[in-house]
């Protein structure tokens, strides 16, 4: 009984509240995340759904703005094709509710993309889109959060994938 009891002090512990801002401006954050993609092609059939990288460096410019360099990485084997596609880039992001343990946001992505098809196929183009998320406070530096990110495509990758979405989880450490 007395484990029960201690199991669940510990558990509830979890959801206490923390006395600190989640986000502050003049943060520094590093970030990385992974999940899953799904992103339609132009021709019928050859739609792409594969388990995606992404990470992040950003900054508080204010309390709620969150200004941040990004990359990505994403891998595909289909048959005897492989897809590799990797980009660079910036997000921004709007913070509501910086006090909170829970802290949602919206923002935006732009991201130059390049995409190695195999057999000296490679095509380039940008990566864009809104993202939306929600951010939960582990402890004073570091954050548990889940982001989902709709993604269009332009250039010549555009071509290629038509526009496509990815739900991801992540982790942020946050420099003070």
């Amino acid at each position: 009984m007395k484990r029960w009891l201690i199991l669940l002090s510990v558990g509830c512990l979890a959801f206490a509240p923390v006395a600190n801002a989640s986000v502050q401006k003049g943060d520094t954050t590093l970030e990385a995340l992974g999940g899953w993609l799904t992103q339609n092609a132009k021709t019928a059939g050859n739609d792409i759904d594969v388990w995606f990288l992404t990470g992040g460096i950003g900054y508080f410019v204010t309390d709620n703005i969150e200004v941040a360099g990004a990359a990505l990485w994403a891998s595909l084997e289909q048959g005897t094709s492989d897809l590799d596609v990797w980009g660079l880039g910036g997000r921004a992001k709007y913070h509501f509710m910086p006090q909170n343990q829970w802290v949602p946001y919206v923002g935006g992505q732009v991201l130059w993309a390049s995409a190695d098809m195999g057999a000296g196929a490679d095509t380039d183009g940008v990566l864009w889109g809104p993202v939306a998320g929600a951010r939960y406070e582990l402890n004073e530096t570091n954050d548990f959060f889940v982001e989902y990110q709709y993604h269009l495509w332009s250039g010549d990758i555009g071509d290629v994938i038509d526009d496509g979405h990815a739900l991801l989880l992540g982790i942020v450490h946050q420099f003070k």
